[in-house]
């Protein structure tokens, strides 16, 4: 497998990213961190389900020691952070692993029952949410940096 033995972040999906970024704040004793708006499909080529789609986000990054917290509330059209919202509410969403080539860790997950769901590019690098059906609890998220 290609995953790397490196998780870079834990998504959290959230209603009101301006009351979940101070909870998470203060709960930590950082800084509120700023949000930022994810980019139009023409940008990002996002991929829900196999089709383009207009679903963006606000995110907010907390960078700890060892890992950084992404907190995520959806807007705009389908995605899969949408659909996690509407069918469990707020929590946790994805796990993200580093990877070193997206093409061959798709691949690769694919072949062991694990599809990729969402995809598409972000300034610096390309990422991928992908379902599971054997019991992981959680969507796996690859990111790979250009």
């Amino acid at each position: 497998m290609s995953l790397k033995n490196r998780v870079l972040q834990i998504g959290i999906v959230v209603k009101d990213i301006e009351r979940s970024r101070e909870a998470w704040a203060k709960l930590l004793g950082v800084g509120v961190p700023d949000w930022v708006e994810t980019e139009s499909e023409e940008v990002t080529k996002m991929r829900y389900r196999g089709k383009p789609s207009e679903g963006r986000a606000k995110l907010a990054f907390i960078s700890l020691e060892n890992v950084s917290i992404e907190l995520i509330e959806p807007i705009g059209g389908p995605s899969t952070w949408s659909d996690f919202l509407e069918k469990h509410g707020e929590g946790v969403h994805h796990i993200a692993f580093e990877v070193d080539d997206m093409e061959r860790s798709t691949e690769e997950l694919s072949k062991i029952g694990i599809d990729v769901e969402q995809s598409g590019d972000f300034t610096g690098g390309s990422y991928a949410y992908a379902r599971s059906e054997i019991g992981l609890g959680v969507i796996l998220e690859l990111l790979a940096k250009r």
